[in-house]
């Protein structure tokens, strides 16, 4: 049995990384457990894992749950079930891990060294720790944000265009709101 260090960076202008150390024999779920509180996210969202190759171009899928997709039928291995040994192929292998598919947050992992365990100590853990990653709903705070500027700005629009509450200009108005025009020949038309 082999000691795996990852290196785990978010794609995220932060840039913040940990390093990852786990048994060649645990699986992807403990993986998936020590990367979301390396990166203190507590949610219990969606995620999966893909095999990746030297251009992070993403292969087999690993999930955390079988969502049905699965091509011709095939039902997808679950990260309880497969050991990470089982995908090491190379001594840089690199797998893209994908958390919440809502706001989707990408991981890389790369493997950056294999040891021998150290007796007595406990695995996965946290060897190195760089950068502060953004917090878990940080996206959702944007989305939030950008989807409250867009509701203003149509209700604003189909204010305007639909209920009639907005003055166009030059048009006048009496007290019930209906424009009044004198006629030629005296008499009082509305409008």
């Amino acid at each position: 049995m082999a000691i795996y260090r990852f290196r785990v960076l978010i794609d995220d202008p932060s840039e913040a990384f940990r390093d990852i150390e786990i048994r060649s024999n645990q699986t992807f779920l403990d993986l998936h457990k020590a990367i979301k509180k390396a990166f203190g996210f507590t949610g219990e969202e969606m995620a999966c894992f893909y095999v990746s190759d030297a251009e992070w171009t993403k292969g087999t899928e690993i999930p955390l749950a079988d969502m049905g997709f699965a091509e011709d039928g095939q039902v997808p291995l679950m990260m309880d079930q497969v050991q990470i040994g089982d995908h090491i192929r190379d001594t840089h292998q690199r797998f893209v891990y994908a958390y919440d598919f809502l706001h989707m947050w990408m991981f890389m992992v790369e493997l950056i060294h294999a040891d021998d365990p150290v007796k007595g100590k406990r695995y996965p853990q946290v060897v190195m720790s760089m950068g502060t990653p953004p917090g878990e709903h940080s996206r959702m705070d944007a989305i939030l944000l950008q989807s409250d500027d867009a509701d203003e700005a149509l209700f604003e629009e189909e204010e305007d265009e639909h209920t009639g509450y907005a003055d166009e200009e030059g048009e006048e108005h009496d007290e019930e709101g209906h424009g009044h025009q004198d006629f030629p020949d005296g008499g009082d038309e509305w409008r």
